[in-house]
């Protein structure tokens, strides 16, 4: 995509593209004077230039990074597809992170990026720029844990009278290496307590900054169970035992 006149219609002008907006080249520079460039601002304050496509209905490419540019209107695992591609192409880096979530590395250390898709519409609802290791830890901890998680889960020490009956309110779960985590009380912070599921079967605590830690034989990170309904420890339990045969 490049500066257009004003004046000259856009493949924008009729979409309802929420953060689209142009640049007037009147306040940049002399050349770009009486011109406009489409860009588009997400949730987390990146703004990234918007090119036309030859298919309207893909709402237009979205320029991330070097060579890494995705459609606006796609889901995660088709995004997947062409970041893949692309970075198999480029001798970039892309990862999927649960179900949707898109991890994206270029060569330089600015080059990484979050890329967060609305699967329903289906959409690139955010873009977040990982600018060190703070911020991977701060992406990861939101999808391991979302706030209507976090408020569900009672307070670290509030079940003890419960022992077994107490309710799991969450299951993590490592797709690599085996290791399950089901949690039923939280700090408010970093500690769960529950039943994990490894080398034994057993109950005791762990922390999320652990979990968004943990890879796996292929690297792949801990992902939340989105459709894991609250079932008691004893259950829980009770099942894993007849899997292992116990």
């Amino acid at each position: 995509m490049s500066w257009t006149p004003k004046e000259q219609p856009s493949q924008f002008d009729e979409q309802p593209i929420e953060g689209l907006f142009f640049l007037h080249g009147s306040a940049l520079a002399a050349w770009t004077e009486n011109q406009k460039y489409p860009m588009i601002a997400f949730p987390s304050g990146l703004e990234c230039d918007l090119w036309e496509t030859s298919d309207p209905k893909r709402g237009g490419i979205v320029h991330i990074y070097g060579e890494m540019d995705l459609p606006l209107y796609s889901n995660r695992d088709e995004a997947f597809t062409l970041a893949n591609d692309i970075a198999m192409q480029c001798g970039y880096a892309a990862q999927i992170i649960g179900e949707d979530r898109l991890e994206v590395w270029g060569h330089d250390t600015y080059e990484h990026f979050v890329i967060v898709f609305d699967n329903q519409k289906p959409c690139i609802a955010d873009i977040l720029h990982i600018k060190d290791k703070q911020d991977i830890r701060r992406t990861t901890h939101e999808q391991l844990l979302p706030n209507e998680i976090r408020a569900a889960l009672p307070p670290l020490y509030s079940g003890e009278k419960l022992g077994l009956n107490a309710l799991a309110q969450v299951k993590f779960f490592s797709p690599d290496s085996g290791w399950t985590w089901y949690a039923s009380e939280f700090d408010g912070e970093n500690v769960f307590f529950g039943l994990v599921v490894g080398f034994e079967i057993e109950l005791g605590y762990f922390a999320l900054s652990e979990l968004a830690e943990v890879r796996g034989v292929l690297n792949l990170p801990v992902e939340r169970d989105r459709h894991f309904m609250p079932q008691t420890l004893k259950e829980l339990q009770a099942k894993h035992l007849r899997e292992r045969g116990g």
